[in-house]
């Protein structure tokens, strides 16, 4: 047989409690365990978020120092590969005359094909009192 009871008084100092004064020490009492659990538990959250929060700064760190070789490293990547890199297509018009007037003057239409170095196109042209003509280009960049 038990019994769901408290002793009120003290075997101490005896003091003796009312029973409505010793439900309200015993409640405190409950609490206070209760709030010095959940503060170990905060304690420990606060020290892994900060442990976290380290490496994220660690990582952030790395990543930056490689993000500020990007250059550097698609350079060795281009010298690796070589001189060839994707050619890109330009179309030209333009109007050429013989002085400064603009007596008989030329209408050029180029398409060409540029590399770093070469540009490979035709030419279209037109003038006034002379057939129409056309040529191929091919250009080689010294300096």
């Amino acid at each position: 047989m038990s019994f769901n009871t408290f002793s009120q008084t003290d075997t101490i100092k005896k003091i003796v409690l009312t029973e409505k004064v010793g439900r309200e020490v015993v409640k405190d009492l409950v609490r206070g365990d209760v709030c010095g659990q959940l503060l170990i538990l905060k304690d420990e959250r606060i020290n892994n978020l900060q442990e976290q929060n380290t490496k994220l700064v660690e990582i952030i760190k790395i990543k930056d120092s490689i993000l500020s070789k990007k250059d550097d490293i698609i350079i060795i990547q281009d010298k690796a590969i070589g001189w060839w890199k994707k050619p890109q297509l330009h179309g030209y018009l333009r109007v050429q005359t013989v002085n400064i007037s603009l007596v008989d003057p030329y209408l050029f239409g180029t398409l060409m094909l540029e590399f770093p170095k070469i540009k490979i196109g035709g030419q279209y042209f037109v003038q006034l009192n002379n057939p129409i003509g056309y040529g191929l280009i091919l250009e080689y960049k010294l300096f």
